[in-house]
C-alpha cells in the first residue's frame, strides 16, 4: 500500500466538522508556568532587590518577566484550533477574534521562509479585498490539513513547496494518467 493513501480524500473519509487542536496540555501547561515565572519575577524585584543588590541581581528578575510575558502572549495570540466545515475553514484563538474563510474564497496558498515556517493564505475578504491570513508549519499534523485544504479549494493558486506537498492532487494525475493508458491499451 503506498504510504500517501492517508492523505488522498481526507475530507470525504474523516468527514466534517473535524477539529485540529494545538496540545492542550502543553499549551495550558505554558500559560500557567509562564503567569507563575512573571509572578515571581515581580515578588523577586520587590522584596529581593534593593540599592545594594548587584546588578545581575536587579536584572534577571526583568529578564524572567520578559521572556514569560513573551511566552505567555505567543500562546494567547496565535492559532489554538482550525476546524473544516463543509462550507468554511475557521481560525481559532484564545484571546484573538476567530477568522472563518470560505472555500470558495481562497485565492493563493504560499510558503513565506521567515524566522518561522509560515503558509500565506490569500483570500477574498468581506469588501472583496484580498487578504491574508497566516498558519504556521508548526501546527500539529500539518501535511494532512495543508492537503485537505488543497482538496477543498481546487481554484487556489499554489505556490512551488505547496504544489508538491499536494499529494492528492498529484496521486490523482498518475491515476488519470494510467486509466488513460490503460483505456489506450485496451482500445
Amino acid at each position: 500500500m503506498n504510504h500517501y493513501e492517508e492523505y488522498l480524500n481526507i475530507n470525504e473519509r474523516k468527514g466534517f466538522p473535524r477539529s485540529y487542536w494545538f496540545n492542550q496540555l502543553i499549551r495550558w501547561f505554558t500559560i500557567i508556568f509562564s503567569w507563575l515565572a512573571i509572578f515571581y519575577g515581580g515578588w523577586l524585584i520587590l522584596n529581593k532587590t534593593n540599592a545594594d543588590s548587584s546588578t545581575f541581581t536587579k536584572i534577571v528578575p526583568f529578564l524572567i518577566i520578559f521572556f514569560a510575558l513573551n511566552s505567555l502572549l505567543r500562546n494567547l495570540f496565535t492559532i489554538n484550533r482550525l476546524i473544516f466545515r463543509e462550507d468554511s475553514l475557521e481560525f481559532t484563538y484564545l484571546l484573538k477574534k476567530n477568522v472563518i474563510i470560505m472555500w470558495q474564497d481562497f485565492v493563493s496558498i504560499k510558503l513565506i521562509k521567515a524566522r518561522q515556517r509560515i503558509l500565506d493564505i490569500s483570500y477574498f475578504g468581506d469588501g472583496g479585498e484580498i487578504k491574508v491570513h497566516e498558519l504556521t508549519l508548526a501546527f500539529p499534523k500539518m501535511l494532512e490539513i495543508l492537503n485537505a485544504i488543497i482538496e477543498m479549494v481546487p481554484q487556489a493558486e499554489l505556490d512551488e513547496f505547496v504544489s508538491s506537498v499536494a499529494v492528492g492532487a498529484g496521486e490523482r494525475q498518475k491515476r488519470a494518467a494510467k486509466k488513460g493508458a490503460s483505456a489506450d491499451d485496451d482500445a
